[in-house]
This record gives structure tokens, sequence and C-alpha cells, in this order.
């Protein structure tokens, strides 16, 4: 009896193992077909064949790495992170924590992972050092990768940060995002008609998928509108409208001039609000101009600038937009700000050139300048720490850029502060500061701290030939340091 007992106790065990190793086998059968079906980019099948896997065998470790490779393609973070969970320790957990960790957008916490030497491995290193800013560390980093889509369209991105978008367009290939990052690099490099050629054929293939279609279109309308083709930019952007929130895309990039502007009104009303009608008529001498001469002085030196820029863009990239063109924005603003600064202080030369000698003040003041060099560096590296927290923007490290700021000085703290003070009375510094801020393009909140801060330097040295000079010294000494290190700020 006990013998019998033995043997059907065998019997049972080899069953109950040959139960586990066909679900096993099953559940291996169904891992091989997700797998298939997740290379061929189907992405709802695979995660249903690779449940089917789970059914047969809830801890099939090939499949759980695998769904959380489906749901983090798929943008559900939650789903994947409740797969990492059930992985637990893995070979593959760093690496799918990592690509979860950049999708949260922490991809500094992605470089404290463990992850291995392998290709994946420095990928994800690689997204994550471009996610911090730093291209050049990302690149070295990605060399050397296989070709893979996602490595090419990686390395197409960090040779367009680090200004060789020449290169990145060399190695892009023929999958759909790798065309649409060929489209947007062509018209990046000047050559738009191939652009718009390229984008238009591919609407019909991104249909449907509003990511790549925003990219796109927001490609075409800067194409169409720099061609002067005013129609077919104003149908793109109207498609464009249908995807994207313009009005809440404006104004979270525009909210500090809009803010400054609101001031600057205000304090203009108020200003206005205080003069009192005059009792007597006083005859003066060559009078200062008023306000209104002043804006309409800036405002053609504005347009004019803008002219220059747009030709520049032209003959540069044929593109009459490029100031408002990512990339190109780099390689036309210095040139902005220098033609900007020429044409306010050749004009206040002809202008006003019998008060130029009070507008730039005493030679002796410009001993200041080599303090006000080394504290705008100062404030630019400050400015540069927390600027990409809050999101805005920087100020061309260029030293064109700050050539042109040197040559606006006479104006924005000469002529300015003084027309200002003769009508606001004390509102001028407030209405000067904003000024500055609203009319050079750029980094608005950055310029208003920077045209209080010299607008005080001034008053000290009785003179604007130090803060000219504190400009110049600025962009020397950003001059000197790294490129590589400037473009974090």
């Amino acid at each position: 009896m006990g013998r019998k007992l033995e043997d059907m106790k065998l019997i049972w065990g080899l069953g109950f193992l040959l139960g586990l190793l066909a679900l096993a086998q099953e559940a291996d059968d169904y891992h091989a077909r997700c797998a298939r079906l997740y290379q061929q980019g189907a992405l709802e099948s695979a995660q249903a064949t690779c449940e089917l896997a789970l059914v047969s065998d809830p801890a099939h470790r090939p499949t759980l790495r695998l769904l959380a490779r489906i749901h983090l393609d798929k943008k559900e973070l939650s789903l994947a992170e409740t797969y990492l969970e059930r992985l637990g320790e893995d070979v593959e957990a760093p690496l799918l924590r990592a690509r979860l960790l950049l999708l949260k957008g922490r991809p500094r916490e992605v470089l404290g992972l463990p992850l291995p030497p392998s290709p994946e491995g420095r990928l994800l290193k690689a997204l994550a050092l471009e996610a911090l800013k730093q291209p050049e560390e990302a690149l070295k980093e990605a060399q050397g990768l296989p070709p893979t889509p996602e490595v090419r369209l990686l390395l197409a991105r960090l040779h367009l940060a680090t200004g060789r978008p020449e290169r990145g367009l060399a190695l892009l290939g023929s999958t759909l995002e790798e065309r649409l990052e060929r489209g947007r690099l062509l018209f990046l490099t000047g050559r738009p008609q191939e652009a718009i050629a390229l984008l238009e054929n591919l609407l019909p293939e991104i249909s449907g998928r509003p990511e790549f279609q925003r990219q796109a279109l927001s490609t075409l309308v800067l194409a169409y509108l720099g061609q002067g083709d005013w129609a077919w930019g104003q149908a793109a952007l109207s498609q464009l409208s249908t995807l994207e929130n313009l009005p809440g895309l404006f104004l979270a990039r525009t909210w500090p001039w809009l803010l400054a502007f609101l001031a600057f009104m205000i304090l203009i009303l108020i200003g206005e609000s205080r003069i009192e009608p005059l009792r007597t008529v006083e005859v003066v001498e060559n009078p200062l101009p008023g306000p209104g001469s002043l804006y309409l002085f800036l405002l053609l030196a504005l347009l004019l600038a803008l002219g220059f820029a747009s030709f520049l863009g032209k003959a540069l990239f044929a593109n009459g937009l490029a100031l408002l063109t990512p990339y190109q924005q780099d390689q036309v603003l210095p040139s902005f700000y220098l033609a900007l600064g020429l044409l306010l202080f050749l004009g206040l030369s002809l202008w006003q050139r019998r008060r130029l000698s009070q507008l730039l003040g005493p030679l002796e003041g410009f001993v200041e300048g080599f303090w006000v060099g080394p504290a705008l560096v100062l404030v630019l590296l400050a400015y540069g720490a927390v600027r990409p927290i809050l999101g805005l923007p920087t100020l061309p490290l260029n030293l064109l850029a700050f050539l042109g700021l040197a040559l606006m000085e006479p104006f924005f703290r000469g002529l300015v502060p003084w027309v200002f003070r003769e009508r606001y009375r004390n509102l001028s510094p407030y209405l000067s500061t904003l000024l500055f801020a609203l009319a050079v393009p750029g980094p608005t909140l950055l310029l208003a701290l920077l045209g209080a801060g010299l607008l005080w330097a001034k008053e000290r040295a009785g003179s604007v030939f130090g803060l000219s000079l504190g400009w110049v010294v600025a962009g020397v000494v950003l001059a000197l340091f790294p490129t590589p290190w400037l473009r974090r700020f």
C-alpha cells in the first residue's frame, strides 16, 4: 500500500512538472510572437500577445521586460512602472528605469543609475546629457553607437545643438521620424524648397499622429512665411491651430515682455496724469525732444535693424524670418544687435549732435567700465544658472551682440532718462529701465535687471563711456570661455 502511494505521488509530481513546462513553453511561444509584433511597430497587438504570455506564466521575465518597454513607448508611465516593480531585480531593470525617468523629465537621476556600458546604456546616458543641455558631452557618449533610428535622430539633434546641422543631415535614414527630422534640418540649413517638398509629401503619412503633424506644420509655417508665401503660410498656420494652442504658446513665450509692457503703460498713464496745464509759455532754445519723438526714433531704428536681419536671413538661409527661427536665430541675432546699436548711435549723433558731449558724459568716467564689465559677466552667469528652471531665453553670448549693446548706451542711458526726467520726474528711472527691456529683443527680465543696474552705475559715474566699455569688457571676457561651457547659459 505504501509503495502504491509513493508511485502516485511520483506520477502527480511528474504531471505537475510537465504542466509547468507546457505553460512555460506556451509563455515562450507567446513572448516570441509578442517580440515579432513589437519589432514591426504593432504595439497594441504586441501588448495583447504579451498579456496572454503572462496568463500562462505571471512571472515570465522576458515578457515583463517587453511589456514595460511597450508601455514606455506608448508613454503610459504608470503601467510601465507597475511592470518594472513586478520585474524586481533584473539585468535590464536599470535600462528600463532610465527610460522611465527620462519620460518623467528627471534626466539627472538617470546619470546616477548603474547603467551597463552596453549600447543602450550609453544611449540612455547620452539622452540624459542632452536633456541637461550638455550636447558636447552627449555627442561624445553617442559617437560610435550602432546606427539605429533612435541613435541617428539623437546624433542629428546633437549636431544641430553644437552648430553643425549638416553632419546630422548626412546621418539620417528613411524611417518616418527621420524623414520628418530631415525636413526640419533642410529648412534650418537654408534649403527651404527641399524641406517644403519633403514635408508636404509626408503630411498624408502622418495623419492621425498629432505629435508628428505639429512638428511638420510648424516647420512648414516658417518655411512658407520665410519665402513670402503668405497664402500657404496662413493655411499651414490654420491647420496647426487645430493641433496646438497657439495663443497659449504665444503667452508662454512672451509673458515677461507683456508684463513689462503693461507696467510701462501704467507708469506712463500715472506720469501723464501728474502733468499740470501750462499757464505761461516759455521759449527755450534747442528744447529736448518729447517722448513721442523718442519713440518714433527708436521705432525707426528697430524697423531698419529688423529689415537688415531679414535681408541677412534671406542671404544666409533663404529665410526672411531667420530672427524667429531656431538655430538660424543664433546666427542672425548678434548682427541684429550690432545693427540696432549702430543705427541708434549714428542717428543720435545726427539728431542730437549739439547735446552729444552731454549725453556721453565726461571721459573721466571711463574707469567705471572696468568694474561694470566683470559685474555684467557675473549677472549673466547667475541668470544662466536659473534660466533653464524658469524656461527663459538667453542673451546671445557673441562679441557682436556686446558691441551693439555698448553702442546703445548713449541712447538708453543718455537721452532716454534725460527726456523722461524732464516730463515724468521721479518715474524716469523706472520708465527708462522698462523701455530698454521692451525695445531690445531678448530675455526681457534679464534686460530689465541689467537696465536698472546700468542706470544706477551711470548716475554714479556721470558718464556712459564706462558703461559702453563695460559691455565690451564683458563680451571679451565671455569670449575667453569655452563654447561648450557657455552654451549652458
